[in-house]
């Protein structure tokens, strides 16, 4: 049995893909694909499990009190047991399991596979249980990802100015060095990179494009509604607001009830769509400076029938 292996990035459409995933599941299986979250039964669409697995054989545990409280696990033990638990349930699947593809999504394989280490732990986990390996990974412009990246934290509950949140992040979007970590360890040939950006896309559109890379007739398959919209300016200040007197999550990575009970109702009197939070003229020529030599590889690398590596905005 071979198996695909969405890998993320955060924030590049990853939540779209696993609800479409999930919405198909049954659809999927006519097509010889099985999607089989380990913990199927949970409310979360990431599946976490195989990127908690690279964790765990490199020797490193979790220590993420929301993943922790997703997944129901705390120290290195209970992760261990977890993992060995899917490690079982690919192995008898593989077995048993009447399709010829395993189909996976998480973009924590990508964000906690930080280091040369865990993406080689990753790899080996999957191959010694898949006969073939695939990973798809999608990209998103860095101006893009920082502005969606800083709405993801305030979802979250953390209380950080953007200028804070941009500092922490502009020296960080090379794109290059972590795509050639992972094609080095997993090999060329098995990591295709894709763009979430309209201009290269297949139909402009991410669901086709996926389908197209994994060999999906999308035809039968159902749209999922839009999903994990970057909050507007208004709702980030709210979130702030609310966030200095009652923290969003407890110490245990749960949803504070009083947190999200007084947002609610307040979320309902500010105005829709809501005012797009928007890089400044200055933050954006940084990320480009920032950026220009690595994109450039990129894109020489991995798309060099294109002028730029994303379409200029």
């Amino acid at each position: 049995m071979k198996a695909i292996i969405h890998i993320g990035t955060p924030k590049s459409g990853t939540t779209t893909i696993q609800s479409f995933l999930s919405l198909n599941r049954t659809a999927l299986a006519e097509q010889g694909i099985r999607y089989a979250p380990y913990n199927y039964g949970s409310r979360r669409k990431s599946q976490m499990d195989l990127a908690l697995a690279g964790v765990i054989h490199s020797g490193g545990v979790l220590n993420r009190p929301l993943q922790q409280h997703a997944m129901g696990v705390t120290g290195h033990a209970s992760q261990a047991a977890y993992v060995d638990g899917l490690e079982k349930q690919l192995r008898d699947g593989v077995a048993k399991w009447p399709e010829h593809t395993y189909l996976a999504s998480s973009e924590q394989n990508h964000a906690w596979a930080g280091n040369r280490k865990r993406i080689k732990a990753f790899d080996t986990f999957l191959r010694s249980i898949f006969d073939e390996v695939r990973y798809v990974v999608y990209y998103r412009p860095q101006d893009e990802f920082m502005l969606s990246t800083y709405s993801e934290r305030i979802r979250r509950g953390e209380l950080v100015s953007f200028e804070t949140h941009f500092e922490q992040r502009v020296d960080n979007m090379d794109l290059y060095h972590k795509t050639n970590l992972w094609a080095k360890i997993a090999g060329r040939e098995n990591l295709t990179v894709r763009l979430l950006d309209r201009g290269v896309m297949k139909n402009g559109d991410l669901l086709d494009d996926f389908c197209d890379v994994a060999g999906l007739d999308r035809a039968p398959l159902q749209t999922p509604a839009r999903m994990n919209v970057s909050l507007s300016a208004e709702e980030i200040k709210l979130y702030l607001k609310i966030g200095k007197r009652f923290p969003a999550r407890l110490q245990s990575g749960a949803r504070n009830p009083l947190f999200f009970g007084l947002m609610l109702p307040l979320k309902r009197l500010l105005p829709k769509p809501g005012t797009r939070i928007r890089l400044s003229d200055a933050q954006r020529a940084r990320i480009a400076a920032q950026t220009a030599d690595t994109n450039e590889r990129m894109r020489a690398e991995y798309f060099p029938d294109q002028a730029t590596v994303f379409t200029p905005s």
